[in-house]
């Protein structure tokens, strides 16, 4: 009886013909999810409470992208837990591109402090977009005495932990990027920690507090109207909405820079073409000039992007938090 031949090992030819195959019926099928989505209604949660810029933000695409869509688009608001309970629902979402998360810098900060999280700020998230920018201007009230930024550092050098600055936590950019800047300019003020930026505002115009850093395109109104001190940007330069004020850069801290900014996230595992169309439509949105206009009347400027440039911020943005962390030694609330 002749001896069994053995079953031939596929060619490595074979095995990338049957690679390719897999790849392309991959893509087909994401495809035709994409050419059916949406099959229910999209809900874009945010984690704040409504009436912040968030919110505004939110109802401004959703009002745009359901007759685009031809399905509702809800917003969602559920605050609490520094976004993390937000971010965890959509994180274990159905990864199908109809619920998406509006955060905020806030997702690079928790990263950063790595603070036993229930997600992964990276691997848990699809990349959809960056929505908006927007600098802080550091506001003084006049009580403090100081008309510039070097005034204040020089007021501070002389008296240390005198000045007192309203900041909403340490986890929030105001927080860090002011506990930055005072290590760079080598000046101790007193931290008085808020949880809510309209308080924070309300005690610094009256004298509660000197100092707060507020978005830039809210606080110059009332520092043009007499009631604060404008010092400084937070903007690699100056910016459009307060064209007199120097930026923190410009100032003598070349190195310092901060912007905050809004993005949309969905569920990692969504189909890149239901990205791809979500990122075209709210883009074509954020481009609409009564829409520039909204957000600039809140202080924010419109910044549509690439889901591919909003992974490139992300990632950038937990790194440079991490850095300033460490070099400030702040803790997580």
């Amino acid at each position: 009886m002749p001896t069994p031949r053995p079953t031939p090992r596929p060619t490595a030819r074979l095995a990338a013909r049957l690679t390719l195959l897999l790849l392309c019926i991959a893509a087909f099928a994401g495809t035709a999810r994409a050419a059916e989505f949406p099959t229910q209604p999209v809900r874009i949660v945010v984690p704040f409470a409504p009436g912040g810029g968030t919110d505004l933000a939110a109802r401004l695409i959703a009002e745009r992208l359901a007759p685009v869509l031809g399905t509702q688009v809800l917003v969602d608001n559920r605050p609490g837990g520094n976004s993390v309970i937000a971010t965890r629902a959509v994180a274990t979402a159905a990864a199908d591109g109809h619920t998406l998360l509006l955060t905020t810098d806030i997702h690079a900060i928790n990263a950063a402090y790595a603070a036993n999280l229930p997600y992964d700020a990276l691997r848990d998230f699809a990349p959809v977009m960056q929505l908006t920018t927007s600098p802080l201007l550091l506001l003084a009230h006049p009580s403090a005495g100081v008309r510039t930024l070097p005034e204040l550092v020089a007021a501070a050098k002389a008296q240390p932990r005198r000045l007192s600055f309203g900041s909403l936590g340490t986890s929030s950019p105001h927080h860090l990027g002011f506990a930055w800047f005072q290590k760079l300019a080598g000046i101790e003020i007193t931290d008085v920690p808020y949880k809510g930026g309209g308080q924070a505002l309300v005690d610094l115009l009256g004298g509660q507090v000197h100092l707060s850093l507020v978005v830039a395109g809210n606080g110059i109104k009332h520092a043009r109207a007499g009631k604060a001190v404008a010092l400084a940007v937070t903007s690699p330069t100056r910016h459009a909405s307060a064209p007199e004020v120097p930026s923190i850069a410009e100032s003598g801290w070349p190195e310092f820079t901060l912007v905050n900014w809004y993005a949309l996230l969905a569920p990692a595992g969504t189909p890149a073409p239901v990205l791809a169309r979500l990122a075209a439509e709210i883009g074509t949105i954020l481009r609409e000039p009564a829409v520039v206009d909204k957000l600039a009347a809140a202080g924010l400027d419109a910044a549509p992007g690439s889901p591919a440039q909003l992974d490139v911020l992300v990632r950038q943005e937990i790194e440079r938090y991490r850095r300033i962390i460490a070099l400030t030694g702040a803790k997580p609330e």
